[in-house]
């Protein structure tokens, strides 16, 4: 079609803008997806004049190359439309799902990350007063003392981080705060226990800003008379529980935590350097999940002490001459 003069010219590219915006509304088309067919239309020239006119379809005034990238276009969502946006909702659910599931995974790489400023690198789990007993002398010392820490976590901890994990909730938490405070026999492993845990909650209330409940949970216990004591593992479990992990990511990752700060306490005391603490670490994963297999999903009321020794030599630390460490 010829324009005849320059106001019949207007009105038609009026009405092209209008049916291409009508398009893009309509179908959520993009100018992208346009010109790629009207690229591909201008190699390939046959024409669909016969094909489009016994459907329903909106060809523009004029025949061009641009008329057809759009007609066919539309003619193309308008036969699959409901199965579009089924697929459309199917990929925004996979998407959504799939964004849940990294968050989770950033989540809790964060949690375990060392740069998480919860005091753990303050402590050395009894490693310092065993050095200067004697009875940490070496790498093969240290190696039989870090399974010893991880078996004792495994009886003690892990049934605190299990319960709190599946009944993330405030009353179980001041409950168990309260047995753990009780069975801790040492006063030296108690105040560690207590500082991490404190450290940790308001860590995790401030970085985690998401989870509205630890920030509520965190306001009130403060704020109230119930004397609460903050210790470390049922605090651990409620985050891991307010993020969503699983019950044996939970318990893996105290156990790596544990196995993590010990060794870090090794390499500043000069029993090993740093990458024969690293060999050591990966030498003692295997070890490491047996433990977790051996203790995982217990309750609390199964929680024991299996290192009786490891008790009373962390309980020494207060009376070393010199200490780098707070326990």
């Amino acid at each position: 079609m010829s324009f005849t003069n320059s106001e019949d010219k207007s009105d038609e590219i009026e009405n092209i803008w209008k049916i291409i915006l009508d398009f893009a509304n309509s179908w959520r088309l993009s100018f992208a997806r346009i010109f790629k067919v009207w690229k591909w239309r201008w190699r390939r020239p046959a024409r669909m004049e016969a094909a489009c006119c016994s459907k329903k379809t909106c060809r523009l005034p004029f025949s061009s190359s641009l008329s057809e990238a759009v007609t066919l276009t539309y003619f193309e969502f308008s036969l699959g439309s409901s199965t579009n946006r089924r697929k459309m909702v199917g990929q925004e659910e996979g998407n959504r799902n799939s964004v849940t599931d990294s968050q989770q995974q950033w989540n809790q790489w964060q949690l375990l990350d060392s740069i998480l400023p919860t005091g753990g690198f303050a402590h050395s789990l009894g490693l310092e007063a065993a050095i200067q007993a004697r009875i940490v002398n070496g790498p093969q010392d240290l190696y039989k003392f870090v399974i010893l820490v991880l078996e004792n976590v495994g009886s003690l901890l892990l049934p605190f981080v299990h319960t709190m994990t599946i009944a993330h909730n405030e009353k179980t938490w001041h409950k168990l705060d309260r047995m753990l405070d009780a069975m801790l026999s040492n006063e030296t492993a108690r105040k560690a226990s207590t500082a991490q845990g404190s450290a940790l909650l308001r860590v995790a209330a401030t970085v985690f800003t998401e989870i509205t409940p630890l920030k509520l949970m965190r306001e009130r216990s403060v704020s109230s008379n119930s004397r609460m004591s903050f210790h470390h593992a049922p605090i651990f479990g409620l985050v891991c529980g307010l993020l969503g992990f699983d019950l044996r990511t939970s318990q893996r990752a105290y156990v790596f935590i544990a196995m993590r700060d010990v060794l870090s306490a090794a390499t500043r005391l000069s029993v090993i350097g740093p990458q024969a603490a690293a060999i050591l670490q990966h030498q003692i994963t295997p070890i490491a999940e047996e433990i977790l297999n051996k203790w995982i999903d217990r309750n609390v009321e199964d929680a024991c002490q299996t290192a009786p020794v490891l008790d009373v030599i962390q309980g020494c630390h207060p009376y070393l001459f010199s200490k780098l460490f707070c326990s």
